[in-house]
């Protein structure tokens, strides 16, 4: 009885790791493909109004994040898509003129959402397939 445990405790520890092996390695991709896409994220500082850009893994460090947006649905295919549309984002960076770590406003956000968008959704959406597939596998190996 307490070796079907074990090994039950085992797949389920060894399914979140996978879980979380997948989507880190869905997100450095996700990061990768944007960065060569040539997205650049057009920023402005809100202390000295400097204007200057940052790449993908420079935006992506910066935790901190304010914004204001309202959604908008509309008709996709045969689904209705809810999506932001940002009217301001701004987060925290220093600012390469006056040298101080304040916010800075995102003047790019509703272009770089529309090019990141689809490639997210294909690299998160494969990591939920492949986590789907080894689901259906470990529910019939242990049922």
């Amino acid at each position: 009885m307490y070796a079907w445990l074990a090994v039950a405790l085992l797949a389920v520890l060894a399914c979140v790791i996978v879980m979380v092996g997948l989507f880190v390695a869905a997100w450095r991709r996700t990061l990768a493909q944007v960065e060569a896409s040539g997205l650049r994220y057009r920023m402005r500082c809100e202390t000295c109004g400097h204007e200057f850009d940052l790449s993908p893994r420079e935006f992506a460090r910066s935790k901190f994040r304010r914004s204001r947006s309202t959604t908008r649905t509309r008709v996709k295919g045969v689904a209705l898509v809810s999506e932001p549309h940002y009217h301001y984002v701004a987060k925290r960076f220093d600012c390469p003129a006056c040298g101080e770590r304040t916010w800075c406003e995102n003047l790019n956000a509703n272009e770089a959402q529309d090019m990141v968008n689809p490639i997210a959704l294909r690299n998160f959406g494969a990591a939920l397939a492949v986590l789907v597939v080894i689901g259906f596998v470990l529910r019939a190996v242990l049922a």
